[in-house]
């Protein structure tokens, strides 16, 4: 508890030190219920989960064209505690995230906002080919962190206010690791705010008109993952191993608002991992590069806040996987593709990217890469 106390000091400390903007600080307790979503899964339903959040952050107040377009929202990092009421399958989950919180309505005393978190947590139980056969959720020690849902906050006073919220909390590897179905669970939160320096302001007469002009954008991204193959899956032929996946797309965005783009990208997709997944109990099958690679078309729109900007995609396949002179069909069934990320540009032209690719909203691959853009990133 005493190191807890420290780290927080420290962040409220340095967000202080380096931020103009007014510092709160957010607890809450949470409760809510594991959703499976795949057959066999019910097993890890036993009862409420229960835990708590611990939030720095910065009530944004420069009145930057980004904070305007998003009625100055509420950013932040937080620690987030959860036990999962199954403490032999799943164990408990500690992790660090950063969060944004966007104005949907606001009054001089109350105020509901949506809410976006993303990090890394840590789950004490994972799946154990010997000791933990029923946790097919999770497989790694560290998952992807993600969280989704309202917040609404009734003001007391100007630095004092209580807090309810709802949302859906989600748990994954991307799929670096196998089983990895996930772990969905939605929650019910209660809490206080309270603000250390400045005061709460529903900033209703502070929004102003916003100049910006549209423009088109040119981009090449390209992106690196990696995919593995359990060890106990006898199609696979008793491997655990690791393959390289890769992607490159073409894209175009079309600035249609202030902070807002929308386009379409080329994307081809490579997964090695293939070589693997078809087994017919006598031969593994071994494709070429070409015969592992497919083509999509994708429709796809970032929201942008200053130099991050948050991606969401989805796509149609162009080109089928095929193989040994069509006796076998590589991934028939799925003919789309999603995708979820962030960009972020270090310096002008240029991006990093951290995403996932899925199909049927479940993980495929993470995807890290590096895109030149024609534009800058304003």
């Amino acid at each position: 508890m005493r190191t807890i106390k420290l780290i927080v000091f420290f962040i409220i400390l340095s967000v202080s030190v380096y931020a103009q903007n007014p510092v709160f600080v957010n607890v809450q307790y949470l409760t809510g219920k594991v959703m499976p979503h795949r057959e066999g899964m019910d097993i890890l339903k036993n009862g409420f989960v229960k835990g708590f959040e611990l939030e720095v952050g910065k009530q944004m107040a420069d009145n930057k064209n980004w904070q305007v377009v998003y009625n100055y929202p509420m950013v932040g990092v937080g620690l987030h505690y959860d036990y999962l009421n199954n403490p032999e399958i799943l164990g408990t989950a500690i992790g660090l995230y950063g969060f944004v919180e966007l104005p949907v309505f606001r009054t001089s005393q109350f105020e509901l906002m949506y809410r976006l978190t993303s990090g890394l947590t840590y789950v004490s139980k994972r799946y154990d080919e010997k000791k933990n056969q029923e946790n097919t959720a999770i497989s790694t020690r560290v998952s992807y962190l993600f969280h989704t849902g309202f917040r609404a906050r009734y003001w007391v006073n100007t630095k004092n206010a209580l807090g309810v919220g709802f949302g859906l909390t989600h748990y994954s590897n991307g799929g670096t690791s196998i089983p990895n179905r996930g772990l969905n669970q939605w929650n019910a939160t209660v809490g206080l705010t309270h603000y250390f320096t400045g005061e709460y302001n529903d900033f209703s007469d502070v929004r102003r008109p916003i100049d910006w002009n549209p423009y088109h954008e040119i981009y090449l991204l390209g992106n690196y993952g990696w995919v593995s193959i359990p060890k106990n899956r006898p199609e696979n032929a008793g491997t655990n191993q690791t393959f390289p996946t890769a992607s490159l797309s073409l894209g175009y965005n079309y600035r249609y608002a202030a902070q807002r783009k929308l386009g379409f990208s080329l994307d081809a997709f490579y997964n090695e991992s293939f070589n693997w997944t078809y087994w017919d109990g006598f031969i593994n099958y071994h494709f070429t590069w070409t015969q592992l690679t497919r083509l999509g078309l994708g429709v796809n729109h970032e929201f942008v806040f200053n130099r991050l900007s948050i991606f969401l995609g989805g796509g149609v396949y162009l080109k089928p996987y095929k193989a040994l002179g069509g006796t076998l069909s590589l991934k028939a069934n799925e003919w789309f593709y999603e995708r979820l990320g962030f960009r972020y540009y270090p310096i002008d032209n240029m991006f990093l990217n951290v995403s996932v690719k899925a199909y049927g909203f479940k993980a495929e691959t993470i995807e890290l890469g590096v895109g030149f853009s024609l534009r800058k990133y304003k």
